[in-house]
């Protein structure tokens, strides 16, 4: 084998350990955060901050934006499976037998099961926030 090869798969193999590496602390530090948020969505149940939507973080200029349950849905998706079986439920009720009716039948079975049961967080810059807003 060439020197050039073994360098580039050798600096290949460094570049691949560094990333599972990094990974790996993605990983944790994702798991760490879903606790934290576990902790603060049992803080905001309560009713003192039931009006509360966002939180201002002053020292660094960003906003956790507050999602509560019941108030936000999870985005789309639709396995095969899904898409068979309300198919085939489709092709099997009164509706009229279009494409549109079909995809508005879908759709509306599909829309109650994204309406999400948990709170969700989002961390964004000051500015991108009011920009949301504005």
């Amino acid at each position: 084998m060439s020197t050039d090869l073994i360098k580039t798969v050798r600096k290949y193999r460094s570049l691949d350990d560094k990333l599972k590496e990094l990974n790996h602390e993605a990983y944790r530090l994702r798991e760490e955060r879903k606790i934290v948020e576990l902790e603060m969505s049992d803080i905001l149940k309560s009713t003192t901050y039931a009006t509360i939507h966002k939180l201002e973080i002053k020292d660094d200029n960003s906003v956790i934006k507050i999602q509560r349950p019941d108030m936000w849905s999870k985005p789309w998706s639709l396995s095969v499976k899904d898409l068979k079986e309300y198919t085939e439920q489709f092709w099997s009720s009164s509706h009229p037998k279009n494409a549109e009716e079909c995809v508005k039948y879908i759709v509306s079975k599909r829309k109650n099961e994204l309406i999400a049961t948990d709170f969700a967080f989002t961390r964004v810059s000051l500015k991108e926030a009011e920009n949301a807003t504005a």
